[in-house]
């Protein structure tokens, strides 16, 4: 990839994330809880609370945060995420808060602009494939959706390289920065122990292992569990630490089809370029599969319109796409067909004479 187009490219998707940068989600509502989150590390929720709700007309807008005491209710759900935490608050040591929320989100879509460009060895169709909106919006939010894609692509690329132990490390990080990444995790797995990558027992334990990293980080932000976060993210409830955990099939089966019907037009093209994957590249199809179940579990558990979520699926199935259609179709080399060839070489010369 040493070459003027690789050049190109990098500064290209520099150049691309330099703009999510200087333009970041202005309406983003997240990124005013992890500020307080940040914060909260030397300042009490009282001191707190004055200054993010005036931060912007979002928060002042917002009804959830209306006082102190809701602010530090809805703490426990962002929590979650200590390691995309740390991270801003090593950052703010030089940048204030919002702008090193903003750098992460900007540097990790960079980082997995070079990451897609190593693995396919395509600058051109990586620049098309990171700049469509559902991946340059990440890269402007102040969520921590696009570090956890760079974590879990990443993560993926290396198990590509038969890397196993470092691929695995990676995928065991992305759990402190979602937690949700439990489900990529334990497909992940599934799909090393299937193709024999790893030992059954090897797998089970780190499955063990993810969950238990899970539950522990859930304990300590004193998460309030999966059922509340359904009803307070797709039922109803202005305050999670005011909502019975309760939920009746009627519920579920209605929040699921609220978000699959806005959902499904956001899916079918990354759909379309999965089946074509599918079709023409047969030693990608588990890798498919197993972004497939992953993506599917994670939407029946949390099944939430917002293209955020599954970044890191349409990246991976962006990539099976482009190795797919650039393939070589080089015959394999053995010593067999290179005596071939120059028989073949020395036929046509004595025919021209």
């Amino acid at each position: 990839m040493r070459n003027w187009r690789t050049w190109l490219y990098v500064g290209f998707s520099a150049f691309v994330a330099l703009v999510c940068l200087a333009r970041p989600l202005s309406d983003d509502f997240d990124r005013y809880i992890y500020e307080a989150l940040v914060r909260g590390k030397h300042e009490s929720v009282e001191r707190i609370y004055p200054l993010i709700k005036h931060e912007s007309p979002r928060a002042e807008a917002s009804s959830v945060l209306d006082s102190a005491e809701h602010l530090a209710q809805l703490e426990p759900l962002y929590a979650i995420r200590p390691l995309y935490i740390e991270i801003i608050s090593i950052v703010n040591l030089w940048l204030p808060i919002q702008r090193s929320i903003n750098l992460v989100s900007a540097f990790s879509l960079f980082g997995m602009a070079l990451v897609l460009a190593i693995w396919t060895k395509k600058p051109l169709y990586c620049a098309l494939l990171v700049t469509t909106a559902a991946i340059v919006d990440i890269g402007r939010m102040g969520t921590p959706d696009a570090l956890s894609a760079l974590f879990v692509i990443a993560g993926f690329w290396l198990l590509e390289r038969n890397q196993i132990g470092h691929g695995i490390l990676l995928l065991l990080a992305s759990v402190w920065v979602r937690t949700d990444n439990l489900l990529v995790v334990f497909a992940a797995l599934v799909w090393l122990t299937l193709t024999r990558k790893t030992l059954p027992s090897y797998a089970i334990l780190l499955a063990a292992v993810s969950g238990a990293s899970v539950a522990f980080i859930n304990h300590m932000a004193g998460n309030y569990g999966w059922l509340i976060l359904l009803r307070y993210s797709f039922i109803g409830g202005k305050y999670p630490a005011q909502i019975v955990p309760h939920l009746s099939v009627r519920e579920y089966v209605l929040a699921v089809l609220h978000g699959a019907v806005p959902m499904i037009p956001q899916v079918a093209p990354w759909m379309l370029l999965g089946l074509v994957a599918w079709r023409s590249r047969s030693t990608d199809r588990a890798l498919l599969l197993t972004i497939a179940s992953a993506a599917a579990a994670h939407f029946a558990l949390f099944p939430s319109p917002e293209g955020r979520y599954f970044v890191w699926a349409y990246l991976l199935v962006g990539a099976a796409f482009i190795r797919a259609v650039t393939r070589e179709s080089k015959l394999p080399s053995y010593p067999g067909r290179q005596v071939e060839t120059l028989r073949v070489r020395k036929a046509f010369l004595r025919a021209q004479g």
